[in-house]
């Protein structure tokens, strides 16, 4: 006799959930950690995103007049995408709706209970990114009413930091009830403990192995990070830097700097690459201006490295100031990161001890498989009966694999 799944789960986006590349990875590590055979996860994405198109003039519109306009929050276009999922769920039997993002739930009327996972809020993201920076006055209005509506319309709403929970609570007056906090995994698993635990042990201090990992060279501080290692070289500290992210350099590298280009994760080669920087990094630095998360401190944390980075936007809640790595205020000098890499390195039963503290923070908070167990707990506090007690039972099926 087949026994009834544990809960059922729409899982709906706007996107390709099950894409890796999209949103840095996060709606698919979610999808992939809910579709365990204790739950029956029923897919409602892609959706048919044309309606946007309808307003794209408005784009060019704002900005010949400089300012800023994206047409994801315009009415219209949230409703269009609500009614596709109205009509795919519609007669369904599920516990509960689930969105890796806030965008479709704002205008979606159905019965299943709704929780939505996002990284900021609207109000975080206003003139903290250039791309949301000088908006115009009627995106600003229609990305609070989709915050603020979709908050109203869920029964919990995740996000990975409290920067991200205390704005929807303070700029939206969300229920603190209904809003957590749960820290977001890394794309790259790591080995187990034990072998990360070898690596740190072998880390060799002939000189400073400094990692930078990002895209956005400017957001990500990386003009920051030539300059304190430009510092470090004047000071006689020995040191290498390795560059991943980019493919070429805005700026000349000097002779301890290597680019090793993107280092795309879905290609084996390349993954392993970046897999071999991780084992022998001694600090992952990036010192980023603006950020609403970051997993990349998570990954870091996985296979043992200590990240330093700025106490901007959510960085706070993957990276524990003085236990797993340093995250100096915003607008810090070059000089602040040097001090703190030159102590580091004259150190190293400091830095094991970090770099050991960033392990175990990894398995106990920041992996997806940590993320999962917590989620299934909030799933818990808003299903109703029979549900809870099925949840229950996966919660104890989880926990014994664990």
């Amino acid at each position: 006799m087949t026994e009834d799944p544990v809960v059922k789960i729409i899982y709906a986006y706007e996107f390709d959930a099950a894409d890796v590349n999209v949103q840095s990875g996060r709606p698919c590590s979610i999808l992939t950690r809910l579709e365990r055979p204790e739950n029956d996860v029923v897919r409602a994405f892609p959706l048919n995103r044309r309606m946007r198109y309808l307003h794209q003039w408005k784009s060019y519109y704002y900005k010949a007049r400089g300012r800023t306009y994206r047409p994801d929050r315009e009415p219209s276009y949230l409703k269009s995408l609500a009614r596709q999922i109205e009509r795919r769920v519609q007669g369904l039997v599920a516990d509960v709706l689930i969105a890796p993002g806030s965008h479709v739930v704002a205008e979606l009327h159905t019965p299943h209970p709704k929780v939505f996972v996002a990284d900021a809020t609207f109000a975080n993201v206003l003139d903290f990114y250039d791309s949301f920076a000088n908006c115009a006055p009627e995106f600003v209005r229609q990305g609070h009413d989709q915050d603020r509506q979709a908050l109203a319309n869920c029964a919990a709403a995740v996000y990975p930091s409290a920067w991200a929970a205390d704005s929807a609570i303070s700029h939206y007056g969300a229920s603190p009830a209904k809003v957590h906090v749960i820290p977001f995994g890394g794309n790259l698993v790591p080995p187990d403990e034990a072998t990360v635990g070898t690596w740190i042990d072998q880390r060799r201090f002939d000189r400073l192995r400094i990692l930078f990992i990002g895209r956005d060279w400017y957001r990500k501080g990386g003009d920051t990070v030539l300059a304190a290692c430009s510092i470090l070289e004047r000071r006689s500290v020995p040191l290498s830097l390795d560059l991943v992210g980019l493919e070429q350099m805005p700026a000349m590298l000097p002779p301890y700097a290597r680019l090793h280009g993107l280092l795309n994760k879905r290609i084996p080669e390349q993954r392993r690459q970046l897999e071999d920087l991780l084992r022998h990094a001694h600090v992952l630095f990036v010192p980023s201006r603006a950020e609403n998360y970051g997993m990349v401190f998570c990954e870091a944390a996985g296979f043992g490295v200590p990240s330093l980075a700025s106490a901007v936007g959510g960085i706070s809640s993957a990276v524990r100031h003085g236990q797993t790595g340093f995250t100096p205020p915003a607008g810090a000098k070059p000089e602040a990161f040097a001090d703190i890499l030159e102590e580091l390195f004259a150190n190293p039963p400091r830095h094991q001890q970090l770099a050991l503290a960033s392990l175990q923070d990894y398995h106990a908070r920041l992996s997806w498989e940590a993320f999962g167990r917590q989620f299934m707990r909030v799933l818990e506090g808003i299903l109703t009966p029979p549900a809870v007690a099925r949840t229950s039972t996966a919660l104890a099926i989880d926990a014994s694999a664990a």
